[in-house]
């Protein structure tokens, strides 16, 4: 009398052990539709997925390093609720070399008490991104045409062209803040290497930062891109980044990229100018220093 229950129990475990098995299997061969010259189509607007929206003001989020966490604004048992996405190294602290390490705390001290304007972040004096920041800024739109693939930012209308037609970097000569890209498909996934990043030895702070915490990079930076598109509604996107003369080693960040939730979205027009609140902040920094309360940015008033 009790059989049939439990038979029935049996085959649902049974059903859902197959279901579980057969998933990643149904993802890894879901495949795109393409566009008429053969791309995959990865097209639309985009924007960083819920766990990685404030990466972009510091990618060690989700790091469990206290005086991080402090500067977070974010006890030692609510370190989970945030996505951590350097997965390499896995401890997810940017590897930096010792006078690097050093030269970002000094930002992080100029940032809570800015005297001079280059102390201040260079995304809040309205710059370009970079990469791979401008992928966690906000809205983008991607399009593909013949030989290359466009990406549209809605902050300050930044835009980055990548060919996918074979043809070489630019020469050395030819640095820009967004750098030079070059991209490729490998199957479902666009790979881009980006080189040739304009860089000022004078003021590591003149140039865009790659978070807003100062990481900050010099003509050295080498990013390569992976974006794949791994469903109707995802981009798993990675980047590893290097540069021998800031960090020890290379390191990857990685996060999903998803649909804009608004349905038949337009950018709105971007009014940033560096003038806002600088006047304001400029004096609050000098008050500081003169009162002697200068600390690491943080996100608390502890």
């Amino acid at each position: 009398m009790h059989m049939r229950p439990r038979r029935s129990l049996t085959v649902f475990a049974f059903l859902v052990v197959v279901w579980c098995i057969a998933a990643p299997a149904r993802a890894q061969n879901w495949q795109p539709s393409r566009t008429p010259d053969g791309q995959p189509d990865i097209q639309g607007f985009w924007e960083a997925g819920p766990g990685a929206n404030n990466a972009g003001h510091s990618l060690e989020e989700g790091c469990c390093e206290p005086e991080h966490n402090r500067m977070q604004n974010r006890a030692a048992d609510n370190i989970g609720l945030r996505q951590q996405i350097v997965i390499d190294p896995p401890d997810g602290r940017i590897p930096f070399q010792a006078w690097a390490a050093a030269r970002r705390r000094e930002h992080l001290i100029n940032l809570d008490a800015p005297t001079a304007l280059e102390h201040i972040e260079p995304e809040d004096r309205c710059s370009l991104q970079g990469v791979p920041r401008s992928n966690l800024r906000g809205p983008m739109q991607i399009l593909q045409r013949p030989g290359q693939v466009v990406i549209l930012y809605e902050w300050v209308h930044a835009s980055r062209v990548i060919p996918v037609d074979g043809r070489p970097h630019a020469p050395k000569g030819a640095a820009t803040w967004q750098g030079d890209a070059r991209g490729r498909w490998e199957g479902n996934t666009l790979v881009v290497e980006t080189i040739n990043f304009r860089f000022d030895p004078v003021g590591y702070n003149r140039q865009p930062w790659i978070d807003s915490h100062g990481t900050f990079y010099t003509d050295a930076l080498r990013v390569v891109e992976r974006w794949t598109r791994a469903g109707a509604d995802r981009i798993a996107y990675e980047a590893t980044i290097e540069d021998p003369n800031v960090f020890t080693r290379p390191w990857t960040i990685a996060y999903d990229i998803v649909p804009l939730r608004q349905k038949s979205y337009e950018f709105i027009e971007e009014a940033c100018w560096e003038g806002v609140s600088v006047r304001n902040r400029l004096e609050a920094g000098r008050l500081a220093v003169a009162s002697g309360k200068v600390r690491a940015h943080s996100h608390n008033e502890q």
